[in-house]
């Protein structure tokens, strides 16, 4: 399917149109599509939909429009356009969305331009030019106005790409064939010099001077007109030869003298960065009426002086006054940065002027060279600047000029310059490379078959960072008989990693290191801090860093961390993947390390973040779960953030589960700080719990379980397997979280813990119900319940209410939702906001046993309004569950639809198989009363497949609905 954004909006199977009718759906799939892998929210599509005036259906509108377009699109398992916590987000491959395609044509034209390939020119800007249908969103005209820039790019990009074709035809020394199109333009466009330029130079070269100079003349009457400005000097030269009479070359008025050429050996072994040197191209090149500026940064090792030189040669021919090339040392082995003085002396040089007359002072020296180069088309590559303040007095402003700098930092407060950030090189580059440098290559030139998979994991060993690529490449080539497969071996060994990237003079640890003593030695204190951070980042090796974190490993305020990592990507030691969120390059990470356990201080920093750790996911414990700190005294003092509410909680454990893994996982390998480790496991409970990460919880439990037996510690193994239990549960493996509330229960009667006692009793009953063994489970639940009561535990007393009214739906509902009712009860008085969803959700429940589908509904809907954290995943999941049944039994099939596909989408997010089984077997059931048999077969077997391995009473079911639909 392809799907148009430029022109009306169309999805077409060749020359089959789209299925999506009216207004409101187009306006809806062209939202999505602008929005194109991202989820939308749904008050955004409101607003789309229905501006200020949305009628207080809109939400449930908006949902019946989103199956509609389900349907249009052949997508009924919903696997295109997704539910998502935040609204919808519509799954569109780059080939299926003509814009894309447009936006790629534009990238490979741009390059082709960039190289000077006049026929590859033709041939890009064809494709991409096929595209276009007219003005893009066309039949909707509200939405073209609200992504005016974006249609606004799309329509430049469109005349960049006629230009660049014009100027190929011309190159081709075709002019015929562009006049036509040409006048048109310039009519349409009357203020685009470049068409007018071009329209000039075809009548010219057509043998139609006359109308070349109106041309000229209709384009200065309107520009004087309209902008009170001359036209810019392209213009006025071509107007100057055709008066002439002279045929126009292709650079006009280039110097008698020989022009410097001081560009290095264009690279032998360049690989990929087309878009890179497109950008620069576009950059360098444009006519701006001053000077161009393109800096290219990047960490050490990336490649920037490689692509500077390679782009230097491919505009070579654009300045023809000269091309100069000097390495300012900013990051040199044994050398330092050049001064002001030293560089501008050089340059001078390179022009011709005597070292002799060069003035002593720096900024006389610099303002000479300044003037020496305005009135010349030359480009300058100023190569490794140490910073900006260095590059500054060196710049010319004359606008035949252009200088291309590379550096560490980004220099952003250059005015004027495009910036480009560069990266390593893709996986195919990173494998071409090597196998060319190396010389593993077959006759044909490509990769050796056989080493395919070995040199594929020796690039991501190498981080496909350019400089250790060509170390590798360098140690291949130098030995035909060394397997790739060997080297691989020798890099894997992390500790020594670095020493395997060191070849005569290329080394990726002297490399960094220049970066991190230029930091360490530097009089600024935010350098040296930044150094200080890198150190803490190699000790607490963790997947990702954040200011609060390092703020609590060094003790500092958040505020000066932030700082400091902020001095790390600028220095492209680190990089910022999402606000807050940084990750260092593998070898940036390696070398990290070594600075760490050279500095001794490994030990401190690493228990300072766990400290810090322990104490912020204790507060969020207190945020989501006040009652467990009554029964397992977690820290929540000082050093750690605030936790404010329920909302903070969550988005705090969201970001850190990652490192948290982390972080146990290497506190458990290295065996230390035991206590430590079993309080952040266990304080992480109500956010795992509360986010459906069983399989993290059971992961943590499992490492923690496992400790506490290591260390003898009782109280910790009760809770661990407690937990495990719990993970267990969630999961839908019944059997197994019994057998360790089995092995817990007697722990805690040797801690003569009553109270916990009670709970795994109330536990216990649970799963023994789940388990369909429903008198052992009353016995334990009534065992429980008269404890709690005898006891005052109304937590316990509530629990155990939940569990008797669970056993008693099957028999009598009405007594089941007497249960429950009594269950909320005590959950107020023990502050527990848990139950009382829990509580809801089972009237809910015994409502649908007693085939009152609209009263259950009220109960759903009122448990899922419940503050977030209020309960755990297992509870909204069955709350989830019970809606989709509700709404089945009502007939009101849409939107049990989309909540089926909602509920699919929570948890292949969580990792989820008991409950997306449950829901596939739910929308099997909707598929089939919807008579789609097929589709209906397709999520039973699915659900089957996911439920059968697990305690789950819906298998038997599955299997008959199979069965029966299979025959039919």
């Amino acid at each position: 399917m392809r799907f148009g954004l430029l022109g009306s909006l169309l999805a077409q199977d060749a020359d089959r149109e789209c299925p999506v009718r009216g207004p409101k759906a187009r306006t809806l799939l062209a939202v999505l599509l602008l929005n194109a892998g991202q989820p939308v929210s749904l008050d955004r599509l409101i607003l789309a939909l229905w501006a200020e005036g949305a009628p207080s259906t809109a939400e449930q509108s908006l949902r019946n429009l989103v199956a509609r377009l389900r349907k249009a699109l052949g997508d009924e398992d919903g696997d295109r356009l997704r539910a998502v916590r935040a609204g919808y987000l519509l799954r569109v491959a780059d080939t299926e969305l003509d814009t894309r395609l447009f936006e790629e044509g534009v990238r490979r034209a741009r390059a082709a331009h960039t190289a000077g390939d006049s026929t590859r020119v033709l041939t890009e800007t064809a494709a991409a030019l096929d595209l276009w249908r007219g003005m893009p969103l066309l039949d909707l005209p509200d939405l073209a106005a609200e992504f005016l820039p974006q249609c606004e790019q799309w329509q430049e990009d469109r005349l960049q790409m006629l230009e660049w074709r014009f100027g190929a035809e011309l190159q081709l020394d075709r002019p015929q064939a562009v006049v036509a199109e040409l006048t048109g333009l310039t009519g349409e466009h009357p203020l685009r010099e470049a068409f007018h330029g071009q329209l000039m130079l075809a009548l010219h070269r057509s043998g139609q001077r006359a109308q070349a100079l109106a041309v000229y003349q209709r384009l200065r009457r309107t520009l004087i007109d309209e902008l009170g400005i001359e036209p810019g000097p392209s213009a006025r030269e071509l107007h100057q030869l055709i008066l002439s009479e002279e045929q126009p070359a292709a650079e006009p008025g280039r110097p008698a003298r020989t022009a410097p050429d001081q560009l290095p050996s264009d690279p032998l072994h360049f690989v990929g960065r087309s878009d890179s040197l497109a950008t620069l191209g576009d950059a360098l090149l444009r006519d701006t009426g001053r000077a161009r500026y393109a800096v290219v940064s990047g960490m050490a090792g990336v490649g920037k002086s490689a692509l500077a030189v390679r782009c230097a040669h491919t505009m070579a021919d654009h300045f023809p006054d000269g091309r100069l090339f000097l390495n300012l040392r900013g990051a040199t082995s044994g050398l330092t940065p050049l001064t002001t003085h030293q560089a501008a002396t050089a340059l001078l040089r390179g022009l011709g002027v005597e070292p002799g007359t060069v003035p002593e002072d720096p900024e006389a020296a610099a303002a000479l060279l300044r003037s020496t180069l305005a009135p010349t088309r030359t480009l300058l590559v100023l190569d490794d600047a140490a910073g900006l303040a260095q590059v500054r007095p060196l710049l010319p402003s004359g606008p035949g000029c252009a200088v291309l700098l590379t550096s560490r930092s980004p220099m952003l407060t250059l005015e004027g310059a495009a910036h480009l950030r560069l990266a390593t090189l893709s996986e195919a580059e990173s494998v071409a490379l090597v196998a060319v440098a190396s010389g593993r290559t077959s006759a044909n030139r490509e990769v050796v078959t056989l080493e395919q998979g070995d040199l594929t994991r020796l690039v991501e060993l190498c981080g496909r960072l350019p400089l250790a690529l060509r170390i590798v490449a360098a140690r291949l080539a130098a030995r035909d008989a060394l397997p790739v497969r060997s080297l691989v071996a020798q890099l894997s060994a992390h500790e020594d990693r670095l020493d395997q990237l060191e070849l005569d003079d290329l080394s990726i640890r002297q490399s960094l290191g220049l970066a991190v003593s230029a930091l360490r030695g530097s009089e600024r204190r935010l350098d040296r801090r930044a150094a200080d951070t890198l150190l803490a980042v190699g000790a607490l090796n963790l997947p990702e860093y954040s200011a609060a974190q390092l703020a609590g490993t060094l003790g500092t305020s958040r505020v000066q961390a932030a700082a400091a990592l902020d001095r790390l990507v600028d220095v492209a030691l680190l990089d910022e993947i999402r606000l807050d969120r940084f990750v260092p390059h593998d070898l940036v990470r390696d070398f990290a390390r070594e600075l760490a356990e050279e500095s001794g201080r490994r030990s401190e920093l690493t228990s300072a973040a766990l400290h810090w750790y322990v104490t912020a996911a204790g507060r969020s414990a207190l945020a989501l779960a006040p009652e467990l700190h009554r029964h397992r005294q977690l820290p929540g003092g000082n050093g750690a953030e605030e936790v404010a509410d329920e909302d903070a909680a969550l988005l705090w454990g969201d970001a850190e589960c990652v490192n948290l893994l982390a972080l146990v996982e290497q506190a458990d390998r290295e065996e230390r700080d035991a206590a430590g480790l079993l309080s952040l496991v266990q304080a992480l409970l109500p956010y795992l719990r509360a986010r459906g990460r069983t399989a993290e919880l059971s992961q943590l439990n499992r490492t923690a379980l496992s400790v506490a037996r290591r260390e003898g510690n009782l109280l910790a193994q009760a809770h661990a397997l407690g937990d495990l239990a719990g993970s267990h549960f969630d999961a839908g493996r019944f059997a197994d979280a019994l057998a360790l509330i089995e092995e817990a229960l007697p722990l805690w009667r040797q801690l003569d813990d009553v109270g916990r006692e009670q709970l795994y009793l109330n536990n216990r009953g649970m799963l023994l119900q789940a388990l369909g063994r429903d008198r052992e489970a009353v016995t334990a639940l009534e065992e429980a319940l008269a404890l709690a009561v005898a006891r005052g535990d109304a937590h316990n007393e509530a629990l155990a209410l939940s569990g008797l009214g669970n056993v008693a739906e099957k028999s009598d509902p009405r007594l089941a939702i007497l249960h429950h009712t009594r269950s909320i009860e005590a959950g107020k008085r023990s502050g527990t906001p848990g139950v009382q969803m829990a509580g809801l959700c089972n009237i809910g429940c015994a409502h649908l046993r007693l085939d009152e589908p609209t009263e259950a509904l009220r109960y759903f809907r009122e448990a899922l309004d419940q503050p977030a954290g209020a309960a755990h995943w297992t509870t909204e999941r069955q709350c989830r569950l019970g809606l989709i049944d509700a709404l089945h039994r009502l007939r009101r099939l849409d939107e049990a639809t989309t909540a089926c596909h909602e509920l699919l989408d929570r948890t292949s997010t969580l990792q989820d198989p008991y409950g997306e089984g449950r829901a596939r077997h739910a929308l099997g059931l909707i598929l089939r009363d919807q008579a789609e048999p097929a589709h209906a077969l397709g999520q039973w077997r699915a659900a089957l497949e996911l439920l059968t391995t697990l305690d789950a009473q819906e298998v038997a079911e599955l299997q008959d609905l199979i069965a029966s639909a299979a025959a039919a």
